[in-house]
């Protein structure tokens, strides 16, 4: 009968890990090779990866226990189930939130609201909710202390970012006026009108683009609260364009939509101003 001295089993042992750390170290370079190939660089889905792996290790369940052992030292992190964050060549991992989003959002996608207000500097709070408008539904993702809710709808109404940029960030327009309509985007009227005045500021050419914005959502209530908001920080004559956009019906609409329903009436543009109108830095 065979038998394994100690000195023999620790040479065993010792190959049994070199190999597997060499397995190991292959899988890892595959993982970003797949990654890269697809355009989701430091970001592996295993469930597409896995046959580019496979195809270069020789063995797929071998490359599925690689991939559990590289999660285990923490080389590599698992986010969710099927989504892993990859390190650079250097070993560090500097993936962010919005590189997971542009990995796994479906297209179209618009990153919007507070985000892409900071993104364009127009905001110095820092969003740690990033708000995502997607064509079908995605599951809620978190990374590193931030979170990413995407909200459904429908394609045509996501639009906005500017071509050939990997995030879709809206343009600062969009941005304002989907703060403005939708405040369960985390974005105070405060830090709208900033945003607001800040931008016009830097580029009068602001005011076209809002005007543009409001007209292609082509929604009356989105045209009231905006004509409002800009009558009383730019004067009517800014404001002029809007009144076209009202429509007709007399039903007031809550300047904060799903606020309370008190505050004074504005007959001229048919908004309950449910809110205070006054930005959070004067110096802007």
């Amino acid at each position: 009968m065979f038998k394994l001295t100690a000195e023999k089993y620790e040479t065993c042992l010792l190959a049994y890990r070199m190999n597997n750390m060499k397995l190991q170290h292959q899988v890892l370079r595959e993982l970003s090779r797949a990654a890269a190939e697809a355009g989701r660089p430091g970001i592996a889905i295993p469930s597409v990866d896995l046959n580019y792996v496979t195809k270069r290790t020789g063995s797929r369940a071998g490359a599925l226990k690689a991939i559990q052992r590289l999660v285990k030292s923490e080389q590599i992190l698992s986010i969710r189930k099927d989504l892993l964050v990859l390190p650079d060549a250097t070993g560090l991992l500097r993936i962010d939130l919005v590189d997971v989003i542009d990995a796994i959002a479906p297209r179209p996608y618009l990153i919007t609201a507070g985000r892409a207000l900071e993104h364009h500097h127009l905001s110095d709070q820092h969003s740690f909710g990033i708000i995502v408008l997607v064509p079908r539904e995605v599951q809620k993702i978190s990374w590193r202390g931030q979170t990413a809710a995407f909200m459904v709808t429908k394609p045509s109404k996501i639009w906005g970012w500017k071509s050939g940029h990997r995030h879709h960030y809206a343009e600062p327009a969009r941005a304002i006026v989907d703060a403005l309509n939708h405040p369960r985007y985390g974005v105070s009227l405060a830090q709208v009108l900033d945003a607001l005045l800040l931008g016009a500021k830097k580029d009068s050419r602001l005011f076209d683009s809002l005007l543009k914005t409001v007209v292609r959502l082509d929604s009356k209530a989105t045209a009231r609260r905006t004509g409002l908001i800009v009558e009383r920080l730019f004067g009517p004559e800014r404001a002029e364009p809007y009144r076209q956009l009202i429509g007709e019906n007399r039903n007031p609409v809550l300047l904060r939509p799903r606020g309370r329903d008190n505050g004074p009436l504005d007959l001229s543009w048919r908004v309950k101003v449910n809110a205070i109108v006054q930005p959070e830095r004067s110096s802007v």
